[in-house]
């Protein structure tokens, strides 16, 4: 069997290196279908160089399972018989027309839904909440941000750390704008029946959540084409989409992680941040200045963080590895067997350019994850509250974590005022790959999660004033430092 599955992967390099086109997925749903490869006997490293062969052969790549050694691409049914030429047995279903029956249960969110929800959130708690529009579609769709927190109005949010909760950069991952929305119903919901833990939480933290950034592409998904992944970019009317999660300025097209093609799933736009929805991440970013970033997407049961393109790893990778392998293991499977997969796109999938995590990570120094959910991306709606319930141990045990290891350094001058223009080195934690220098604040706050250790500490203003401080963070609670700069 081993000598079958080597055969087989020295196929894909020969295909690779014929220059093989395989037939992209329609715009429509004519004849649409989707394949399930199975690997026998699949080790990671058969795995990752399937993953990378389709990806090259620019194959829509809907979701893996890696334990059980399934790939599932869209595609028609020439790309199935040629995948099946060459050995790549599964198993293939239809894609129901919309002129038919959508598969789509109508339960599910779309962008008028999030909308409502958010304003309905928004006017029940008044106090508590503060909701943004942080930009508009190409089809000129409202995108939504919902700030909540003990402390919604500035500059009092400042005094605080904030983690940014994203769903649906890809259109057809129904269940991921479900679970970002269930973390505000959730907390608002505790607060309101006076649970002690809710109450702690936002009295320390802001939670900023963005259930559905790609509200085109969703409408999309409900319209016309429910298996749509990209945003609705068009030429004169033929929508033809960018991928917004490759489209984010950090390693742009930097390591053959997304496509030049424009027909591709992963074609990642004619320049970093050339789209709205990922020029409203990015305002919303700048505006927060995020201490922990977690985005949702679907599907294959992992918990990914930085970075995707091959080799690269953050000067925070022992942290991020840590905590994304005991997230990973609050996270039950949905088949009832083991738990989520932790790891790096490139170790576990495939490079990843232009990506949100990466990018606030390197941006502002986020402990950030991705979480891609279920066994499916558009799963049956009674598996809703299941995912709900599961995500919900995630994220909680996230903001426990990050609150447990967070060190706040504040900067001010003589006179106890903050300094919002301090750049701030932690001489430990080595920016390696294309870091932004760690910045302060408007309120002069810079928050980071560490591991337990020494770490010296610098703050330095435009005119080339400085201030050290050397602090033991023993990661057992949140520590604040004073810098002062005369």
């Amino acid at each position: 069997m081993k000598r079958k599955i080597n055969i087989l992967l020295i196929g894909f390099l020969m295909m690779s290196l014929m220059g093989f086109s395989s037939p992209l997925a329609p715009r429509n749903q004519m004849n649409v279908v989707r394949y399930y490869i199975q690997l026998p006997k699949p080790t990671p490293n058969s795995m990752r160089q399937l993953l990378g062969w389709l990806r090259k052969n620019q194959f829509d790549i809907a979701g893996t399972n890696l334990k059980k050694g399934i790939a599932e691409v869209v595609t028609n049914q020439t790309g199935v018989q040629f995948l099946q030429s060459q050995g790549l047995r599964g198993l293939f279903r239809p894609i129901t027309k919309f002129s038919e029956q959508s598969s789509i249960d109508p339960n599910y969110l779309n962008p008028v839904k999030v909308e409502a929800a958010l304003r309905a959130l928004a006017k029940a708690f008044p106090q508590l909440t503060h909701l943004q529009q942080v930009g508009v579609s190409i089809q000129g769709r409202p995108i939504w941000a919902l700030l909540i927190s003990s402390t919604p109005s500035l500059p009092q949010m400042y005094t605080k750390p904030s983690i940014i909760i994203d769903g649906m950069h890809h259109a057809r991952e129904v269940m991921t704008s479900e679970i970002v929305l269930n973390v505000g119903h959730t907390i608002l919901q505790a607060i309101q029946a006076h649970n002690e833990a809710a109450i702690n939480a936002l009295s320390t933290w802001n939670v900023w959540i963005v259930p559905m950034l790609n509200v085109d592409g969703n409408n999309m998904v409900w319209t016309e084409n429910q298996m749509w992944r990209k945003n609705a970019r068009d030429d004169k009317g033929q929508i033809y989409g960018v991928d917004i999660n490759r489209n984010y300025p950090f390693n742009w097209a930097a390591c053959n992680g997304s496509s030049t093609n424009r027909e591709a799933q992963d074609y990642h736009g004619t320049g970093a941040a050339s789209e709205p929805e990922t020029t409203a991440m990015i305002k919303l970013g700048n505006f927060v200045m995020p201490t922990v970033s977690l985005s949702y997407h679907s599907y294959g049961e992992l918990v990914l963080y930085p970075y995707g393109c091959e080799g690269q790893l953050s000067g925070n990778n022992s942290l991020q590895e840590r905590v994304g392998q005991e997230l990973a293991a609050v996270l039950p499977s949905d088949s009832g067997s083991g738990s989520y997969t932790p790891g790096t796109p490139w170790k576990l999938l495939y490079s990843v350019d232009g990506d949100s995590m990466s990018f606030m990570h390197s941006e502002f120094g986020a402990l950030a994850f991705t979480i891609e959910v279920n066994e499916d991306f558009i799963p049956a709606y009674s598996l809703q509250q299941p995912t709900l319930e599961k995500q919900r141990k995630g994220w909680q045990y996230l903001l426990t974590r990050s609150e447990m290891n967070l060190l706040a350094i504040h900067v001010s001058d003589s006179h106890g005022a903050p300094i919002s223009k301090a750049k701030i080195d932690i001489n430990e934690v080595k920016q390696i790959t294309g870091e932004k220098p760690f910045q302060v604040n408007p309120a002069g706050y810079f928050f980071k999660v560490l591991e337990p250790g020494n770490y010296s500490l610098k703050a330095t203003l435009p005119d080339g004033r400085t201030a050290q401080a050397i602090v033991q963070f023993e990661g057992k609670g949140r520590q604040i430092v004073e810098i002062t700069i005369p």
